[in-house]
């Protein structure tokens, strides 16, 4: 049976957790006087994350010509793009930065900015992740390929067991590929994990074509034309910027889901998975660093993924108070809640899970 063409169904709540957690993510925002969307800390935060973008694009035009500057700021332009997708784009695809939807709208489009697109982005990661999270087959933000072995009941390959020593090679690609091959693989892949991806809209290829070339022209071709570089110094600088982007990206979204102690629950022959729709989010995200402010306002509150999986329509700037509610509430009745103090634990961890893997060889797809 193809998994991609089955209903999945979760079972009904056992217990009060998830109605308790929701009574009192109300009250918190009723007696604090808060809204679910952005505050004016959120929209200051979201200029500021604009301005320093566009002051490291045209920093190239005022420090371009050290070979080294301009190395430096494409690798920044790399890093910060990514936040800038996390803080933004992110919660505009949630439609959880206002109210007004054509607003979250027009925002999510700095995925464009950056070199993705916006479109497939918001069907891969709204459509099918965040309905189907670690669900093989099912979660297209979960890569599933003939060279890594995530899922333990995918595919094993005697090579698997060096996954863990080549993996953060391929993971430096990561931005590279999406840009120049998976968004224009998508026009043409009739699913997208658990998304029905058919009858792609031609207005979406016109877009993505119209602003991959304006993201290319700004990048390399208005560079080339106006300062004395060369083609080859350009081309070398943004592959420092996609390494760069790859890195910081591939670091926040291995520490979320897929450590040494995640959780792949699968349906059975029915497509009955073997929790509640709350109990699956909690054994499947983990979160990392919550203490740490600057962590979660760069990454756009990624680390406090669990709640987001809980509340996905809710902007990421009350996830640290909303994360010491679910602590409560999953304390009273018991539930584990999965969080690794430092960033770095966690990016270990997801090492550790590529190498158990490999070791390994179960295949028992349901």
């Amino acid at each position: 049976m193809n998994r991609n063409k089955r209903h999945i169904q979760f079972q009904p709540e056992s217990d009060e957790f998830y109605s308790e957690l929701r009574v009192e993510v109300a009250k918190y925002f009723e007696q604090n006087g808060k809204t679910t969307y952005g505050n004016k800390a959120m929209y200051f935060k979201i200029l500021l994350f604009f301005i320093v973008f566009f002051l490291l694009y045209f920093s190239i035009y005022f420090f371009g010509s050290n070979p080294i500057n301009i190395a430096i700021i494409y690798s920044l332009i790399g890093v910060w793009g990514v936040f800038l997708g996390l803080n933004v784009g992110h919660d505009a695809a949630h439609n959880a930065l206002f109210k007004t939807r054509k607003y979250n709208r027009w925002l999510l489009h700095v995925f464009d900015l950056i070199g993705t697109n916006s479109f497939n982005w918001k069907n891969r990661h709204v459509g099918a992740h965040h309905l189907y999270p670690n669900i093989m087959d099912l979660d297209s933000d979960i890569q599933q390929s003939r060279i890594v072995k995530i899922f333990p009941n995918d595919e094993h390959r005697k090579y698997h067991r060096l996954q863990f020593i080549y993996m953060p090679i391929v993971y430096m690609i990561y931005i590279f590929r999406w840009v120049v091959y998976r968004d224009f693989k998508d026009i043409v892949s009739s699913r997208l994990g658990g998304f029905d991806n058919t009858n792609y809209p031609t207005k979406e290829i016109v877009k993505m074509i119209l602003f991959k070339a304006a993201y290319f022209f700004a990048m390399i071709g208005l560079p080339l034309l106006t300062l004395d570089l060369s083609l080859l110094l350009l081309l070398g600088s943004y592959g420092l910027l996609t390494v760069f982007a790859s890195l910081t990206i591939t670091m926040i979204l291995l520490s979320t889901h897929v450590g040494e102690n995640a959780n792949f629950p699968q349906p059975n022959s029915q497509g009955m998975m073997p929790h509640s729709w709350s109990h699956h989010m909690m054994i499947t995200a983990g979160d990392f660093a919550t203490s740490s402010f600057l962590i979660t306002h760069l990454f756009g509150g990624f680390n406090h993924h669990v709640i987001h999986h809980l509340f996905q329509h809710i902007c990421h700037i009350h996830y640290p108070d909303l994360t010491r509610i679910l602590i409560k509430v999953s304390t009273r009745h018991n539930i584990q809640y999965r969080s690794e103090k430092y960033l770095l634990i966690a990016v270990l961890s997801h090492f550790k899970l590529l190498r158990n893997n490999g070791k390994s060889t179960p295949l028992n797809r349901l």
